[in-house]
């Protein structure tokens, strides 16, 4: 536990030290923040930390406009996912990560994009803002789950990602995460050390699914099988 507590004590004064940064270049370069800092921030962590990452498929994310739709099982995903990103990317958060000291105040000035805890999309702004921005070619993560499931299996599908994939007709990557939630462990304050697997699949074509309510669900339902396919195997 000491171990632990000497680990977190470093990811936090390292995240304090690196949000500052980010928040200084993001006032001229959002994007060099996100590929020089938030990237070293991701790596470090998982150094620190003493997690393994392994990733298939990076191939499969092209620098172009992508919905990436993960599984999210611990925030070691967004550690591991940030590690190894090469093009300028956003992601979908809830809004309470904006009261954490330094770190919301970062990810705001970044550009990323913030909802309901239940992943709903009442505030229009952002979802005018996530449509405009994708069109503009970033690359957009989303836990269609809504929120960090520590439980085995996964949540019901939230049709937020969903319903911004129909309104832009912007194809799907499924990436998948496995191992993730072994590093620290539900209600545990112990940092194991382990291997994050990341398989990334190829992107989806949504085209054939229509833009009403209808297409939407039958769009996440099938998403969701590809998933528990995945996780599953």
């Amino acid at each position: 536990m000491i171990t632990s507590f000497i680990k977190w004590l470093i990811i936090g004064s390292l995240t304090i030290i690196l949000a500052i940064i980010a928040i200084l270049i993001s006032f001229f370069s959002p994007m060099l923040a996100t590929l020089t800092v938030v990237k070293f921030w991701g790596k470090s962590i998982l150094f620190i930390s003493g997690v393994k990452l392994k990733v298939e498929g990076i191939e499969n994310i092209e620098n172009k406009p992508t919905i990436v739709m993960y599984n999210h099982k611990s925030f070691f995903d967004i550690f591991a996912f940030a590690s190894f990103m090469k093009f300028d990317w956003r992601a979908m958060m809830k809004k309470e990560l904006l009261k954490i000291p330094f770190f919301g105040q970062a990810v705001q000035v970044m550009g990323h994009y913030f909802v309901a805890r239940d992943g709903s999309f009442s505030d229009r702004r952002e979802v005018v803002k996530i449509l405009k921005r994708i069109k503009s070619g970033k690359t957009i993560f989303i836990a269609p789950e809504g929120t960090r499931n520590t439980n085995p299996g996964l949540l019901e599908f939230k049709d937020g990602g969903f319903f911004i994939a129909s309104k832009t007709q912007v194809n799907i990557v499924p990436m998948i995460i496995k191992g993730a939630d072994s590093i620290v462990k539900k209600n545990s304050f112990k940092i194991n050390k382990g291997e994050i697997k990341i398989k990334i699949l190829k992107e989806i074509d949504i085209t054939s699914y229509d833009k009403d309510k209808k297409g939407i669900s039958e769009l996440k339902k099938d998403i969701k099988k590809i998933f528990e396919s995945e996780i599953s195997s």
